[in-house]
């Protein structure tokens, strides 16, 4: 004869519970993982299409991919292979520089290889062009101010308007992303120019962009050395070398003394002559955001933002409602 006791049954009964529970989580779970395979496979093909259209338009000589890639080369702009192909800091400085050449080109090249069923209009492939030199001129003249040594209150607040009009009436109507840099740009360098004791000028970040190269030279240099400990010392013997005062003295004194001897009245008047081009290009780039600000540009396509935010919605909606589910199911 088996005798159960009430402790038995509370704890088959609470057993049961938790088993419905935990099936009802494992469901959850289940449908995330089929979501989450869904997405990758999709982003996998994708990717895969992309890369195969990509080599065929590289293959052409006479495709527009190849073409802008001309143009980019004429400024010196290199695609960054660790970047994924994107431009790096420097690059991105001389597209900055040379927009209104640059977008040009690209305005002539993109109506010239047109597709017949293109649904834009030599008028629209102008407005993109224009708005996006205009974007990059703006953001060139914030850069431009924001590295000033010790500005003067006039010189922020005209950074604050170059920057806003960037952000707010240039980047979002390309859908371009708020990363955490162009919000410190739009939010805080302004009060940084004005309350840190001799603005941003000489507080970026150059050195250490020269600092990887310096360290990738010396890496290249004693790669052959298999000692770490001797490695660690010939490396450091040599920076301490070369950063000594009397030998830097020594290599600036050869420096000047190769230099060629330019008339610094040309300097001077080439200097002035594109810093007076670059602050007008800027100002009209200024004129222009102030005028199209309240206009509806067709090829932004309104209607499909309002979709990819309706599908956001939907899509937090339903996250939210499995996550307090998961949560309700665990208690």
């Amino acid at each position: 004869m088996i005798v159960v006791s009430k402790d038995d049954e509370q704890q088959a009964v609470s057993y049961n519970s938790n088993m419905i529970k935990l099936g009802q989580l494992q469901k959850v779970r289940d449908g995330i993982v089929k979501k989450l395979e869904k997405a990758r496979s999709k982003l996998t093909d994708q990717q895969t299409k992309l890369m195969e259209m990509r080599k065929s338009k590289v293959g052409q000589q006479d495709s527009i991919e190849t073409k802008v890639f001309k143009v980019l080369k004429e400024v010196g702009v290199e695609l960054s292979s660790y970047h994924g192909g994107s431009l790096n800091g420097k690059d991105i400085k001389k597209v900055m520089n040379n927009a209104t050449h640059i977008f040009d080109k690209f305005a002539a090249i993109f109506k010239d290889g047109k597709r017949v069923n293109c649904q834009l209009t030599d008028t629209d492939i102008d407005q993109i062009c224009l708005h996006f030199r205009e974007v990059y001129v703006l953001w060139d003249g914030a850069f431009s101010l924001a590295r000033t040594i010790n500005p003067t209150p006039q010189e922020a607040e005209t950074y604050q308007s170059f920057v806003s009009a960037a952000v707010q009436q240039g980047s979002q109507i390309l859908q371009c992303p708020i990363t955490p840099k162009v919000h410190t740009m739009l939010r805080h360098v302004q009060w940084q120019m004005i309350n840190i004791k001799g603005g941003l000028g000489n507080k970026m970040e150059d050195w250490v962009e020269h600092q990887h190269q310096f360290l990738k030279a010396e890496r290249q240099r004693f790669r052959t050395v298999q000692d770490p400990l001797v490695r660690a010392l010939a490396r450091e013997k040599a920076a301490s070398r070369n950063t000594h005062p009397d030998v830097l003295a020594q290599v600036d004194a050869i420096d000047r003394g190769n230099k060629q001897k330019f008339s610094e009245q040309k300097v001077d008047k080439l200097w002035t002559k594109r810093k007076r081009q670059r602050e007008e290009g800027r100002m009209e780039a200024m004129q222009y955001f102030d005028k199209k600000i309240n206009e509806v540009k067709r090829w932004t396509y309104p209607v499909r933002t309002a979709r990819l935010s309706e599908i956001r919605k939907t899509w937090c909606e339903s996250e939210m409602k499995q996550h307090i589910l998961a949560i309700r199911v665990s208690e």
